[in-house]
């Protein structure tokens, strides 16, 4: 059995609840919004919700991204003229509360297709692997993103596998 510091039943209640609230965060909010804009669906509002102000996103290849504005312009302009689709999926996540502070690391396995004319230069489909290093600060209500790493280990292109891939929005 674990041992527990002799925290309240109520704190240890509250430190799960944040834990879920940040992994939905990552879930619904970062991966399933971003593959939706780069699909051509409007979820900006609900990112730029959970961006501070001061924001930072420091991703594999790309300069140091700074504030909201310009980490608002990288996730809804320069990804969605790189990719024509994305499947994020993030797994193994670490997540650490201190107060109204936080972390996270996740793994993450990205299918992709890259657009045929990209300043990567990269086509056809690819398989991105690596992990998210984040950190967080609860203001206004709701967990925010005050860092976003994104340690892309490998970009590896398929010749065929995710060539034809589109996000379906419905079956029918």
């Amino acid at each position: 059995q674990a041992k527990h510091k002799m925290n309240s039943l109520e704190d240890r209640i509250l430190k799960l609840e944040n834990k879920e609230a940040i992994r939905d965060l990552k879930h619904e909010i970062y991966c399933y919004c971003i593959d939706l804009i780069v699909s051509g669906v409007d979820k900006k509002k609900l990112i730029l919700d959970h961006l501070t102000e001061r924001v930072v996103a420091d991703f594999t290849g790309f300069p140091l991204i700074e504030g909201k504005a310009a980490v608002a312009e990288f996730l809804f302009e320069t990804v969605p003229s790189i990719l024509s689709y994305s499947q994020h999926r993030v797994s193994n996540s670490v997540i650490k509360v201190r107060g109204k502070a936080a972390s996270a690391l996740w793994y993450v396995d990205c299918p992709v297709v890259f657009k045929s004319e990209n300043k990567l230069g990269i086509k056809g489909s690819a398989f991105i692997a690596g992990r998210y290093e984040e950190e967080f600060i609860y203001e206004e209500d709701k967990w925010k993103w005050t860092k976003i790493t994104a340690l892309l280990d490998t970009v590896q292109q398929f010749d065929e596998n995710w060539n034809s891939a589109k996000q379906l929005l419905k079956n029918r």
